[in-house]
């Protein structure tokens, strides 16, 4: 018996999607995950040619909830082709039946979401009068934060480390013409860490960028790089110095997570360490226990965001009449 698929292209999941509502599923996603709501199976990596990656995901947000599977081609040659690094594609299955409902953009979700739930991370274990900002990167990802994470404090100063100077003025300079931040560019991580009370890491580097010495007294450093055995944004000795180590899903950041594989094979840390974001969340744990403790949180990104705003988007689609109706 033939049935409609519903596809939505990437600029229709932008158009659907704001900053408020990409927060709110990822919440929603982390609160979940804390109470054992939500179900999702272990990350899937499978390494390419010139490290490349090939990686799925799949969750339900809850157990009568639809079924989400994600496939993701990393390809970290891509942005000197102008292409995004992540491609890929969204499948959601009803949860009922299990026939599929919806195909929706990879990309168009993946970049939002994992800077969301940043957001989510930072305004959990952030200190509440944080105001200096730092970005490192000049991406998709490093715009995404900027927009994420400047909702949920509000900086006085922001600086962008990138690689090339030209490309952190760049993007420097849209931030302060489009968000209206007082953005600074810097090639200097080092210079401009120690004044920095969150850094958020929004990289593709194998090697690390950040070490302890930098990192100011209350500081909460974020690292999104740090997606996969091979890579790791920051030095062990930074994770080992953190007063609290908090990941997204601590089976898949001991097995995925090159920051935290790194700091567990150095003795920085034990495996056992990290603080799951979801027991945070929906207030298992206390997260940040005094305004000096350095926090460090590093996302590999969980299946569980992946259903959430999958979820999000197709209720959005539904409502506005979005999307091409195919028949399977």
């Amino acid at each position: 018996m033939s049935h409609e698929m519903l596809v939505l292209s990437a600029r229709e999941i932008e158009d659907l999607l704001d900053l408020e509502g990409v927060h709110a599923s990822q919440m929603r996603a982390f609160e979940r995950l804390g109470t054992g709501e939500a179900c999702m199976a272990p990350k899937v990596s499978v390494p390419g040619a010139d490290g490349a990656s090939l990686l799925t995901y799949t969750a339900r947000s809850a157990q009568e909830a639809p079924g989400v599977v994600k496939v993701i081609g990393f390809h970290p040659g891509n942005p000197q082709q102008g292409l995004d690094p992540v491609q890929g594609a969204v499948l959601v299955l009803d949860g009922a039946i299990g026939r599929p409902i919806a195909l929706l953009d990879g990309p168009a979700l993946t970049t939002p979401r994992t800077a969301a739930g940043s957001a989510v991370a930072t305004d959990l274990l952030a200190r509440r009068d944080a105001a200096v900002l730092t970005v490192v990167g000049t991406g998709v990802q490093a715009w995404a934060h900027l927009r994420a994470l400047t909702r949920v404090r509000s900086f006085t100063t922001v600086h962008v480390v990138g690689r090339r100077a030209e490309a952190a003025e760049e993007l420097a300079a849209r931030a302060r013409d489009e968000l209206g931040l007082a953005a600074e560019a810097s090639t200097d991580l080092a210079a401009v860490a120690p004044e920095s009370d969150v850094v958020a890491l929004c990289t593709t580097s194998t090697t690390p960028l950040l070490d302890a010495g930098p990192v100011r007294p209350g500081a909460l450093v974020v690292s999104v790089g740090s997606f996969a055995p091979d890579r790791s944004e920051v030095a062990p000795d930074l994770v080992g110095r953190a007063d609290l180590v908090v990941v997204d899903d601590v089976d898949t950041a001991c097995a995925q997570a090159g920051s935290i594989i790194d700091a567990v094979d150095a003795g920085a840390v034990d495996a056992a360490d990290p603080v799951p974001l979801g027991r945070v969340a929906c207030g298992a744990h206390p997260g940040r226990a005094r305004e000096d403790d350095v926090v460090f949180y590093n996302s590999v990104g969980v299946a569980a965001q992946d259903a959430t705003v999958a979820e999000e988007v197709l209720r959005r689609a539904r409502e506005a009449g979005v999307g091409t109706a195919v028949e399977l």
